[in-house]
């Protein structure tokens, strides 16, 4: 069984293990989803920046704000799922 619980703009999924993952919420922009990688705990960054080419984190304005370390929510959440079954980095192929 897997309960959801919202807490502070992130969820958090805790399953019949009680393992703990959080996942953030997508901020939408000009009809994309997107998350910022600077919101992760320091551990997932640093796992997600070390398996990811660079080209893929970008810089968005949005209301007049420059958000740096902004990744695409799809791969964001591929890699969260992949990373969650293998229990290590998952491999793409870019």
């Amino acid at each position: 069984m897997i309960k959801l619980y919202l807490v502070e703009c992130q969820l958090i999924f805790v399953s019949s293990f009680e393992k703990e993952m959080t996942k953030l919420i997508p901020i939408f922009i000009e009809r994309e989803k997107w998350i910022q990688v600077s919101q992760l705990s320091s551990e997932q960054a640093n796992k997600l920046k070390s398996w990811l080419p660079v080209y893929l984190f970008k810089k968005i304005i949005f209301q007049g704000m420059e958000l740096s370390d902004c990744l695409r929510f799809e791969t964001y959440e591929h890699w969260l799922r992949s990373s969650e079954l293998h229990g290590c980095n998952p491999v793409f192929d870019f």
